[in-house]
């Protein structure tokens, strides 16, 4: 019984990097591979002209300047606040955590993946998916979980979960990317992240084989993660049911600004505009939750904190 637990604590975080990897692909697949989900996708970004409007232009500039600089200036903070706490494999970590991340979106948009030409919007055909940006937000919240301390953990995940919600949503309502280029970038985040916890916690079970067995910590409130989670699952219920009801919706493509002229005419295109949102929040919400637990548990069960 002690040898199955001491081997789940590195095979549930692999588990759900890989379920995360899974999930870039699936999203790729559906959404951009197939005629459906482009659809689909481009019906939430032609409603986002609902949103468009709400976006000010100091949100907009804020998006422009997610950049190199940025990326590199919060994985310097990353790391100082775990030197701090005098953990230099976490500061590490976190870093390529933050690095990682930004290098797969890339990689992923511009040489892996490809979106074909199955419906004809304004010949958008280049492909967007993973979104960078969302990519460079959502990889400094969760490498700001796996530093944070125990004390302000629950604190940081709701804030960053938060942030990538606020995020991604004012990337879709400003029009840079379609809601599922933000949820495959938020899946790549956490896909990294769980990776991050899983040689966190093998190498301390490598570690813990020339050394005495570290009493377990208290065990950390179920409450916070429990709600993020819910919370999230219920925002994804909402994706799935605003997809169902624009599932069979079919609209010409090839004259697009007369659907953007008169959105609010076109109730399934705001349906799909709210599905897309819901979803993103609900991945972001959920994967906060999920990490955070991953984050208590770790720290519980290696008798220090992470």
């Amino acid at each position: 019984m002690r040898f199955q637990h001491t081997i789940w604590r590195w095979v549930r975080p692999l588990l759900l990097a890989m379920a995360a990897g899974i999930g870039v692909l699936g999203v790729w697949w559906f959404f951009v591979a197939t005629w459906r989900g482009q659809m689909m996708d481009n019906q939430a970004y032609v409603g986002a002209e609902f949103g468009s409007n709400r976006v000010t232009p100091t949100f907009e500039s804020i998006l422009e300047n997610v950049s190199v600089t940025a990326i590199a200036a919060v994985m310097l903070a990353v790391a100082l606040t775990a030197l701090v706490r005098r953990r230099w494999l976490l500061a590490l970590e976190a870093a390529a955590v933050v690095a990682c991340s930004n290098v797969t979106t890339r990689a992923l948009k511009y040489h892996l993946l490809h979106r074909p030409g199955l419906v004809d919007y304004w010949g958008m055909t280049d492909n967007t998916y993973p979104s960078g940006h969302t990519t460079a937000a959502g990889s400094a919240m969760v490498a700001a979980l796996l530093v944070a301390p125990r004390g302000l953990r629950s604190v940081v995940a709701v804030l960053g979960a938060g942030v990538m919600m606020v995020f991604g949503y004012g990337t879709v309502a400003a029009r840079w990317h379609r809601p599922s280029d933000v949820v495959g970038a938020y899946l790549v985040c956490f896909a990294w992240a769980f990776f991050a916890l899983f040689i966190a916690a093998l190498r301390q079970q490598l570690m813990a084989r020339h050394q005495d067995e570290l009493p377990e910590r208290p065990r950390p409130s179920r409450l916070v993660p429990a709600l993020m989670v819910l919370a999230g699952l219920a925002a994804l219920g909402v994706a799935a049911a605003c997809g169902w009801a624009v599932r069979g919706t079919v609209d010409d493509f090839t004259e697009p600004w007369l659907l953007e002229q008169a959105v609010t005419s076109h109730p399934h295109l705001l349906v799909a505009y709210l599905g897309g949102s819901a979803g993103l929040c609900g991945v972001a919400m959920a994967g906060m939750g999920i990490l955070l637990r991953l984050v208590h548990l770790h720290d519980q069960r290696s008798g220090r904190p992470l």
